[in-house]
């Protein structure tokens, strides 16, 4: 059986590996939301430029929602 002293030392190795974790998983999702932004200005100002029209909220609330 391990000792205390083994266990809490491998306790603290996963909570840092969870803070690592934990931490590169936020900044993926900061990313990700900046490249969705800057993704959907560069496609209005395209859309803009060749004169299509946006999609309307209505035309968005009018798909369903699909899962999986």
């Amino acid at each position: 059986m391990a000792s205390l002293a083994t266990l809490e030392q491998r306790i603290r190795a996963l909570e840092a590996r969870l803070a690592e974790v934990e931490g590169g998983y936020g900044d993926t999702l900061y990313r990700l939301r900046r490249d969705s932004i800057a993704t959907r200005i560069d496609l209005g100002r395209l859309l803009d430029q060749a004169g299509v029209a946006r999609a309307t909220n209505e035309e968005i609330d009018a798909i369903p929602d699909v899962e999986g």
